[in-house]
């Protein structure tokens, strides 16, 4: 009641918060041999500390002041102590925990100004419960110390204290429930997207992934594996969420464990997650990216925005290129077998269409050589499957047929400097490009035996010639 009381003098809510905490870091430590009562008293402790940590329940006006960001800081400490002592003994209250440690996540800038929390893929949670003394009538005034504005600094702080406790959490995540893994995988999405690059990157690349493992090796328990299945799924959409942070380093950190997470359990994964991976993943990642791209090319030109094109152009080669390897090592075993897989394939072209047409040249050579990865893989196709492999290679070269006209058209050097679509290929781009002429024919004809027809082979010499037929 007295660390909750906002207007109370700020030394006395300190001392009754390190009071509190004195008693709440011994209770659990008592509790080997509480019998049933540990559960109870377990739960018990973290409702109450969490009503210390998470003090933005307070009802309006109460402000947030610099005493009750230390309050916080305390019973975030006392968290993390409780947690590296008795952590592997506790049987409840990890929604409480997770609540406690996704509460000091920031509010997000948007595009308007304003800031709001970006909720995560986790279901919202239960508020709360609140104090019966909160609902006294606040005084007219705070006449005390200690209501000064709190600094960025001191909410870092916050964050820091707060993730150490995750990275405990994290280094056994294996004993969590799955309700638990989902609130897991949220409040690291939350620190994923916080403005420490340290923490939000440790978050996307390392902690997520160790969780996408224990999720994965829970899932080969057959009872619990669409359970497990639709977790992972869950833990993928959370790290798409961090694919197209504004930071470089954590959404190119994030497209590895997204990737290197599909393509290690790839074997193991049914076609129906497949289909998700397909449709929920891979291909809003891509639109996300290209997205992102443009808005940078529509805004004023500067030198600052130059490089930052040049990082969100990175990052779509990154993906270009997982997502190749993804082809390389599914597309015949995984991707092919799906029902939507020609519709898949058809979006999957157009992507690389409008990569090579609309993105800068630098981004040409690796959208085509992703093209190729996906051809090579589908000239192991046997049986049925070599039909749609057919139907795979008319796309294809419908694709490179447009492209062509990129390579044969004449521009002006004008048209060249204002606008991608008009650069030429560059050299290393016109390697990749005939590199996928080559493996649609190879393929092709390592499929049903037959060489191109008369007027396709007066088309690829018109584009190898640089002239239109």
């Amino acid at each position: 009641m007295v660390i909750r009381q906002a207007y109370a003098p700020q030394t006395i809510r300190i001392q009754a918060a390190r009071v509190l905490d004195e008693i709440l870091l011994i209770v659990p430590r008592s509790l080997a041999n509480a019998g049933n009562l540990q559960a109870e008293v377990q739960r018990r402790v973290f409702e109450v500390l969490s009503q210390q940590v998470i003090l933005d329940s307070l009802p309006a006006p109460h402000p947030q002041t610099s005493t009750s960001v230390e309050l916080r800081r305390m019973g975030l400490e006392t968290l993390h102590q409780i947690l590296q002592a008795v952590g592997h003994t506790i049987v409840v209250g990890w929604e409480i925990i997770f609540r406690m440690l996704e509460s000091v996540c920031r509010p997000l800038d948007t595009d308007d100004g304003t800031r709001t929390i970006q909720p995560s893929r986790s279901e919202s949670m239960d508020s709360v419960t609140s104090s019966p003394v909160l609902g006294m009538k606040p005084r007219p005034a705070p006449l005390q110390l200690g209501f000064g504005h709190p600094t960025e600094k001191c909410y870092s702080t916050l964050v820091k204290i707060a993730f150490q406790s995750l990275t405990l959490v994290c280094d056994s995540v294996s004993s969590l429930s799955a309700e638990h893994l989902r609130l897991c995988i949220g409040t690291l999405g939350q620190f994923g997207r916080q403005t420490d690059t340290n923490i939000a990157l440790t978050a996307a690349a390392s902690l997520l992934w160790s969780v996408s493992d224990v999720i994965q090796s829970k899932r080969q328990n057959v009872d619990k594996e669409p359970q497990y299945s639709g977790l992972w799924m869950l833990l993928l959409l959370e790290v798409l969420g961090l694919c197209t942070d504004p930071r470089a380093e954590v959404r190119d950190g994030a497209i590895q464990t997204l990737f290197r997470t599909m393509q290690l359990y790839g074997a193991t994964l049914s076609s129906e997650t497949w289909d998700q991976c397909i449709w929920k993943i891979t291909f809003p990642l891509l639109v996300s990216l290209t997205s992102e791209i443009r808005k940078v090319e529509n805004s004023d030109v500067s030198q600052n925005d130059q490089v930052i094109k040049q990082a969100w152009d990175e990052s779509k080669i990154l993906a270009l290129t997982s997502l190749g390897s993804i082809f390389s090592d599914f597309l015949v075993s995984k991707i092919m077998l799906l029902d939507s897989y020609t519709k898949a394939w058809d979006v999957f072209v157009g992507h690389i269409v409008e990569a090579v047409r609309c993105d800068d040249r630098v981004v040409s050579p690796h959208a085509f050589r992703c093209l190729e990865k996906g051809i090579n893989t589908s000239n192991n196709a046997e049986g049925v499957l070599k039909m749609r492999v057919m139907e795979s290679l008319e796309r294809a070269w419908e694709a490179i047929d447009l492209l062509g006209n990129i390579a044969t058209e004449h521009i002006s050097r004008e048209d060249a400097e204002n606008s991608s679509q008009h650069q030429p290929l560059t050299q290393e781009a016109l390697v990749a490009y005939v590199d996928v002429i080559q493996s649609i024919r190879n393929t092709g004809r390592g499929i049903d035996g037959k060489e191109w027809s008369y007027p396709r082979l007066s088309r690829l010499m018109a584009i190898l010639k640089g002239n239109d037929p």
